[in-house]
């Protein structure tokens, strides 16, 4: 948050907007006070800033300005859509509440399959649920497939707007099963989803694996993760399985904090580069003339500040790190982000297997800047005439994500980039194999567990669904790697 607020007095310093000129007698609406937010916001935070100049020079006050960042994402020569997270948001509440796992949710997660050859109708297939809400007290586990919502069918005609609104929209849904009960009814209620799943320490032919099923890299798990190594250390495990199939991402200082759990001691203590990070122009000046550091390294000490629970806490990975000689990534297209930035920085240090499939293919990061913040700055700032109370009081609620750096390892590697990291052992998914996770019989944890014991090849295993995925329908904030 401080690197945000300095910096937020470096796009304070670039207005007025360019597009003023253009059109001095604009009414000063929310409309106004967006357009100037985001230009301000994109020129100077922006990673591909220098390729999309014609953007920036045709920008008016009269824009829509959620479409205009829209079509400010840069794309390559061919034409490619390269940034694909970028957004200005009139209400960013639900993609803040889904990266700090504070949201109102139903408390499950899912997976969408077609339910025939003809593929007209889709289900939802449960993945697993959280602690304490809704689902699990209603008896919801991991393979239960869900036909309807509010007695509607899902088809490819309806079914993101069914997801997004039933499943994602906070409230009330009757879930239709395919077994016994036929359906229930679930309220969303606000909750912190604990992206700390499952924690066990598995005996494998005699041979200790720990097993950690980790959702989400939230502000707040750093003080779970620290928990679940301290028990991977006192049983002195070899390997850990780190199942991170369905993690979306989150804040890059709890990468830094689980990567200094995992990898070899030494290299805390000496602080090597976990990450480095390449910004534009502006910002790439802006933090050499800060602090000087354009890296994440390992270290003993994080303090966690959390603005959703206005509190602060400090982790020592050191004092939990188990030094484990090999670690199993457990991976499929969900995983994205921080997941594939830790991926990304470890590797360079120590033994890692990815077991599954291809990861998402996010490999930058960026802010999540509220309009309110950038005004409050702006209003600090000598010789400015904009009214900050009226566009605070207009903007309420508005944000926008800025993809603002790309990650590499310590060599400047991004493995990532530009579709993702594939596999090294292919495995595929499979929530309805009967097995919940963390069973050592699960489908893609029993295929590391014969890895380790050397009772498996590099031969892909297919999962026996009997279902075709269907094209996803992600939460709003899934891919973000936040600053």
């Amino acid at each position: 948050m401080k690197r945000i607020l300095y910096l937020l007095s470096v796009a304070a310093l670039l207005l007025p907007v360019a597009c003023e000129k253009d059109e001095p007698e604009v009414q000063r609406g929310p409309r106004y006070y967006a357009n100037m937010f985001a230009y301000n916001i994109m020129l100077t935070y922006y990673l591909w800033e220098a390729d999309v100049t014609a953007g920036f020079d045709t920008w008016t006050y009269g824009a829509d300005p959620i479409e205009k960042v829209q079509q400010m994402r840069y794309k390559d020569a061919s034409g490619r859509q390269v940034d694909k997270w970028t957004s200005l948001m009139e209400d960013c509440s639900n993609f803040l509440g889904s990266v700090t796992g504070n949201t109102k949710s139903l408390g499950f997660d899912f997976t969408l399959y077609y339910m025939d050859a003809s593929r007209y109708y889709i289900c939802a297939v449960v993945t697993y649920t959280y602690a304490g809400s809704p689902a699990e007290k209603a008896g919801i586990k991991r393979g239960d497939i869900i036909i309807s919502l509010d007695r509607e069918k899902m088809t490819p005609d309806n079914y993101v707007d069914l997801v997004n609104s039933k499943l994602y929209g906070g409230g009330t849904v009757e879930l239709g099963f395919s077994k016994y009960p036929h359906s229930l009814t679930l309220t969303a209620v606000q909750m912190y989803e604990d992206p700390v799943q499952t924690v066990s320490v598995l005996d494998v032919e005699g041979k200790k694996v720990g097993y950690l099923h980790f959702t989400s890299f939230t502000m707040e798990a750093s003080r779970e993760l620290e928990k679940a190594f301290r028990t991977f250390k006192q049983e002195q495990v070899e390997e850990i399985v780190l199942d991170l199939r369905y993690n979306g991402g989150g804040y890059t200082i709890t990468g830094a904090v689980l990567a200094s759990m995992l990898v070899p001691v030494k290299e805390v203590v000496g602080g090597s580069v976990f990450n480095l990070d390449v910004y534009n122009k502006t910002l790439t000046e802006a933090y050499e003339k800060k602090d000087g550091e354009l890296s994440t390294r390992f270290a003993d000490e994080f303090t966690i500040s959390s603005s959703s629970t206005q509190s602060s806490y400090t982790v020592h990975p050191l004092q939990v790190n188990p030094e484990i000689r090999k670690l199993w990534v457990i991976t499929t297209g969900n995983t994205a982000s921080a997941s594939e930035a830790l991926i990304c920085g470890l590797k360079p240090y120590m033994d890692v297997s990815l077991v599954g499939e291809k990861t998402y293919g996010k490999f930058c990061g960026g802010y999540l800047i509220e309009a309110e913040d950038f005004y409050e700055s702006l209003s600090k700032q000598k010789g400015n005439e904009v009214d900050c109370d009226d566009a605070m009081a207009k903007l309420e609620g508005w944000g926008i994500y800025v993809i603002a750096s790309r990650y590499s390892d310590k060599d400047g590697v991004t493995l990532s980039m530009p579709e993702g990291i594939q596999a090294d052992y292919e495995a595929k998914d499979n929530p309805m194999d009967g097995f919940q996770l963390g069973d050592p019989s699960e489908t893609m944890l029993s295929a590391v567990l014969e890895l380790s014991t050397g009772k498996r090849t590099k031969a892909s295993v297919a999962a026996p669904i009997g279902l075709a995925p269907a094209p996803p329908v992600r939460r709003p904030g899934y891919g973000v790697l936040l600053h």
